[in-house]
């Protein structure tokens, strides 16, 4: 069986490769950047030498970029695929829906919300959601996670959320005049609070 995907975590852990990586690129070309100006400062040429020397000290920057590049290249394919990769047993599937300017999320039992989504926190949940109309960004930042659906697809895409609390969700993109106001939540409970609440809610 498949390990429970927290895209939180994937995420989170890119960036800690990213940063000092960065980082340390910056830092480099601003030191580099203080020798030069002080090395030459007093120059005086009356036109530019056009002649290369320093073909070596290019071919070394030029592989250390590529190498960066392909580091971070690896290391985001690697995380993106883990993320993406669903599990064979989703606890509760979910099918959202975006319109202009509201989220429905249905459930199996024929529960339908308006702007919230509930689900039980540390399990595995299956989305699979599509638009009515244009583009929108299914973007729930605590769990640093962001999809696009347009109209005639649906995206289908698993998360789970740590722990039980609630979870702001908003589109990410510009969808028409009231675009602000289309936000939605996700409400993990406990797995027996959840339970509970799909008892109550499937007997209706």
């Amino acid at each position: 069986m498949r390990a429970v995907v927290r895209s939180r975590h994937q995420y989170d852990g890119l960036a800690s490769l990213y940063l000092p990586i960065g980082l340390g690129v910056f830092a480099l070309v601003v030191v580099l950047f203080v020798v030069f100006l002080w090395r030459y400062r007093a120059s005086a040429r009356p036109e530019a030498d056009r002649r290369s020397r320093s073909n070596m000290a290019e071919g070394a920057w030029i592989a250390v970029v590529a190498a960066i590049v392909a580091v971070l290249l690896v290391a985001t394919l690697h995380t993106e695929q883990r993320v993406d990769a669903r599990a064979p047993d989703p606890a509760v599937s979910v099918e959202v829906t975006a319109a202009k300017w509201d989220w429905h999320f249905a459930y199996a039992g024929g529960t339908i919300l308006r702007n919230e989504a509930v689900v039980p926190a540390g399990r595995t949940i299956r989305f699979a959601v599509r638009s009515l109309d244009v583009l929108h960004g299914f973007w729930i930042p605590d769990v640093r996670f962001q999809r696009d659906v347009w109209p005639e697809h649906v995206e289908r895409f698993d998360l789970v959320f740590d722990r039980a609390g609630t979870y702001p969700g908003v589109c990410a993109w510009f969808c028409g005049l009231r675009h602000q106001n289309m936000h939605f939540v996700v409400r993990a409970l406990e797995p027996a609070a959840f339970a509970t609440w799909a008892a109550e809610h499937a007997a209706r």
